[in-house]
């Protein structure tokens, strides 16, 4: 519960995400989401495939052209200083740790792919469209506790953020399931 606590005082750190995910794995909640997003045959095709993206470099990625996947993705990590594996994934071998190494793996893409920026209110548009996607609880759990930080931050900034949100959850559930798709082979692709 640690984690949860630390992100009601201010944003968390993958240690945190990893410390709230394995209170519901625990639970059970991430049971319930895996059962959820293998109703897909898209995603659990998907998932049981265990696909592995081949190792890259983010010195390679800044060689693509500046509209690309991986430029971008490779210029979004060295603008915020962050790693390729900034999450702690677990290591078993089974669908939803399978599912939740993938959720973490993906994250900084998916930004480059929504439009998200790394603020507060562009994580909390992230944290939506996860949801929406994937019915993930520790993003449920994180977006609760930016929410009741933004009630002591400015209007500007509280909008922006139930904006992000809105916008997210209502991409998560317009767009095919970002889940099923091998994005790491793309990084040649105009993000557009």
């Amino acid at each position: 519960m640690t984690g949860f606590f630390h992100y009601m005082e201010q944003p968390g750190t993958s240690t945190d995400n990893a410390s709230v995910s394995k209170i519901f794995s625990k639970l059970g909640v991430n049971d319930i989401m895996l059962d959820k997003v293998m109703k897909n045959p898209k995603v659990s095709d998907f998932i049981r495939s265990r696909y592995q993206p081949k190792q890259t470099s983010l010195p390679e990625l800044k060689q693509l052209p500046i509209n690309t996947l991986g430029y971008q993705w490779a210029d979004l990590l060295e603008a915020n200083n962050l790693q390729p594996k900034f999450f702690v994934n677990e290591n078993h071998d089974d669908d939803r740790t399978y599912l939740i190494n993938r959720l973490h793996d993906t994250h900084d893409i998916w930004h480059i792919i929504l439009g998200f920026d790394t603020s507060e209110p562009g994580e909390s548009g992230m944290n939506a469209f996860t949801y929406a996607q994937a019915y993930s609880p520790t993003t449920c759990m994180l977006m609760a506790a930016k929410l009741v930080r933004a009630i002591q931050m400015d209007e500007t900034h509280r909008h922006r953020m139930m904006h992000n949100i809105s916008r997210g959850y209502r991409l998560g559930l317009a767009l095919e399931p970002f889940l099923a798709v091998a994005w790491e082979d793309h990084w040649e692709c105009p993000v557009h």
